[in-house]
């Protein structure tokens, strides 16, 4: 049997890199000291295996079970031959002296055995605990260089994107809600106009800061914070400090917890001012070029009632009698009211009053029909006006014209041969949201109708498909114009034979929020004042 199937049977690991010889060796020369001390030592020859099993559990311990099995036997023999002569007596009764051997052999290599288990389990716990520590700090270690990673990928990727969005004229700002602090970015104080570090980021400095009638935007933004409103975006002015008004847009997004609670908002604002005064000009320009297409409408519905009323003047000259001229006289009368019906439905297209006031739509709508008969009836195109339990709305007379008249003049072009023309009023809901209440206005033709592909960009400024005629700016002013009163536009259009035809759908609220508010822009004045628009 080898020394190492021994200890491997026993379970030893005490000096593992001595040879198995050495710890024979040691394990005799350790029972000769445990003798010789117990022989010098006159009390302690009445007991001569007192040191003895000591000596072997040490052994056992210290050279393993090889080691304590040879300290034993060479303690026994030791011990048989030099204390156990009949001049020393022994203190364990009178049992033969062989069975005190074997007794002794077998208690004393069990215990070294047994504390050498445990000796060895202490020192299997204590390195699987060094080991779980080592395993624990080395998990610390790679965790901090890890974060330290991410922290460095986390300010390159702040910092491109700070240069991204600067580089586009943005600022960053994030709302912690739970800590309630406002941080925004650098390039802020830029956009309002402000030396970096002049004011401190919050809502206090951001009231003084609103332009007065767009006060409301904060208490708007904490209803959508408190509505849990995920996707933010708003339109508002501010002064800067030579009081120059200027437009920012605004865009965030909230974050939620585990829990659904938004407990952070984070977005983005720019300076729009130049793209608001690009989008008023071209407002200006559709306006030109409708009053533009309705002169040739105008001039035509004026001209047909003046020659009628020449006509009757001319008989009248030539009456034989006062009630052949009377009777020719009210005719003219009659051409004069109608021309003059049609100027006053004229004059409305002109600049009206910027304030929203409650507005009829029907009285409207029949204004802008007024306008469009004489067209309607060249074009052999049926006209069918109804309108269900009408309540006036909060609106722009002026621009509620525009919105119907571009679609009231599209539906005419889009029926080149003829057709029909449908147009409801009634009330309703809005489809976003439907606890807003409002007025529905569908204009439906049967013309042409539109693919897909011009569905989806007919409310784009500049997209046309009149490419002779068209200015591409007509739905865009619509979507423009609806969008300021709160409201929503839609369409619908097909293109199947025998069953072509498009609906355009325009909802406006009762009482659009904020519109007291916008009204510098919906009589097609400039956003800024005299002053801003010269440094622009």
């Amino acid at each position: 049997m080898t020394s190492d199937k021994f200890k491997k049977w026993f379970g030893a690991t005490a000096m593992e890199a001595l040879p198995w010889p050495a710890s024979c060796l040691l394990g005799f020369c350790s029972a000769g000291f445990a003798v010789s001390l117990t022989c010098a030592i006159a009390p302690l020859r009445a007991f001569p295996l007192l040191l003895a099993l000591p000596a072997v559990i040490l052994a056992a311990w210290f050279l393993g079970m090889l080691g304590g099995i040879c300290c034993a036997f060479a303690e026994a023999f030791l011990v048989d031959a030099f204390l156990t002569k009949h001049q020393f007596h022994f203190a364990l009764g009178n049992a033969e002296e062989g069975v005190r051997m074997a007794v002794f052999l077998i208690v004393s290599i069990l215990l070294g055995w047994a504390i050498r288990r445990l000796a060895r389990n202490r020192a299997q716990l204590a390195m699987r605990e060094l080991q779980q520590r080592l395993s624990l700090a080395n998990a610390e270690r790679e965790l901090a260089e890890e974060r330290a990673r991410a922290v460095e990928a986390l300010r390159d990727r702040d910092t491109l994107l700070q240069i991204a969005v600067e580089g586009n004229g943005m600022a960053l700002w994030a709302w912690d809600l739970v800590e309630g602090t406002i941080y925004w970015s650098d390039a802020a104080y830029r956009i309002i106009g402000r030396e970096k570090g002049s004011v401190e980021p919050g809502f206090d400095a951001w009231r003084t800061i609103l332009h007065p009638e767009d006060a409301g935007v904060i208490d708007e933004a904490l209803k959508m914070v408190s509505e849990g409103r995920l996707e933010q975006r708003m339109e508002y002015r501010i002064l800067w400090p030579d009081e120059t008004i200027r437009w920012l847009e605004s865009q965030g997004k909230g974050y939620c917890d585990a829990d659904g609670r938004m407990i952070r908002v984070v977005g983005v604002f720019a300076d729009v001012t130049h793209r608001k005064l690009a989008e008023e000009a071209m407002l200006r320009a559709e306006k030109l070029a409708i009053a533009g297409r309705l002169a040739a409408s105008v001039a035509h519905e004026i001209n047909n009632p003046l020659e009628a009323m020449s006509n009757m003047l001319f008989l009248i000259t030539l009456a034989d009698s006062v009630e052949a001229a009377r009777e020719y006289g009210r005719d003219a009368l009659e051409q004069l009211l109608r021309v003059s019906m049609i100027t006053q439905q004229t004059l409305k297209f002109h600049r009206q009053a910027g304030a929203p006031k409650l507005t009829s739509l029907s009285e409207v709508l029949n204004s802008v029909l007024a306008l469009f008969r004489g067209k309607l009836k060249s074009a052999g195109i049926a006209m069918e006006f109804t309108v269900e339990h009408e309540v006036q709305v909060t609106c722009m007379p002026n621009e509620a014209q525009q919105i119907f008249a571009n679609l009231i003049s599209n539906a005419i072009d889009a029926m080149p041969k003829g057709g029909r023309l449908v147009i409801r009023l009634y009330p309703s809901h809005g489809w976003k949201d439907r606890k807003t209440e409002g007025m529905r206005i569908t204009v439906s033709d049967t013309g042409l109708g539109m693919d897909r592909a011009t569905r989806r960009r007919v409310f784009e400024p500049f997209f046309t498909t009149k490419t002779d005629t068209g200015t591409g700016l007509g739905m865009w002013v619509v979507a423009q114009l609806v969008d300021r009163h709160h409201g929503s536009v839609s369409t619908w259009s097909t293109q199947r034979d025998g069953r072509s035809g498009t609906t355009f759908s325009v909802f406006l609220p009762f009482d659009p929020k904020k519109l007291a508010g916008e009204h510098s822009l919906a009589d097609g004045s400039s956003a800024l004042s005299p002053a801003a628009a010269s440094k622009v």
